[in-house]
């Protein structure tokens, strides 16, 4: 499981690296009514919330830090990046089936919030599939930018699959 913890980690450092302050800070609207940095910032919320409960026992994963410095900075990112990238290379020797709760709001209507039992493999498979679902938005930002990103940046698994036994 680290090993693809950590290409979803070194995905994020690779975007970081290509991406310019203004782009990183830009909102592309009408399309999207947050920038690139607001998606990543929004990814690295769900890494920290299983980061920091993980000690606890309690994944919080309404905790975010909307409009922190890793929105408007892509080398605040990438340092926590690196943090979370330490984190995975000590955490994966834990076992996999260490329980946890995880608490998370579940209505736009109305405050309602549902706790329940997981394990560290489920919300490690949890916020890697999230990660890749706002990848691809970046890869959308930066494509209405008129920028590239790697092949498989924002490409499930079972997609990269397809795609090889495509060819």
């Amino acid at each position: 499981m680290l090993d693809s913890q950590l290409e979803i980690v070194q995905q994020a450092k690779q975007f970081l690296r290509d991406i310019h302050i203004d782009e990183y800070t830009a909102t592309v609207t009408p399309h999207f009514s947050g920038s690139a940095g607001a998606h990543m910032r929004h990814v690295l919320d769900h890494y920290l919330a299983l980061m920091h409960g993980f000690d606890s026992g309690l994944v919080d994963y309404n905790k975010r830090n909307r409009f922190s410095e890793v929105e408007s900075c892509p080398k605040s990112a990438m340092a926590i990046w690196d943090e979370i990238e330490s984190w995975l290379s000590n955490i994966c020797a834990q076992p996999m089936d260490a329980p946890l709760q995880v608490m998370s709001e579940t209505c736009i209507f109305e405050t309602q919030f549902a706790q329940v039992p997981s394990t560290l493999a489920r919300e490690l498979v949890f916020v890697s599939s999230h990660a890749i679902h706002h990848f691809s938005l970046l890869a959308v930002i930066r494509s209405l930018q008129g920028k590239t990103t790697p092949e498989y940046f924002g490409i499930a698994p079972a997609t990269a699959t397809f795609i090889r036994q495509q060819a």
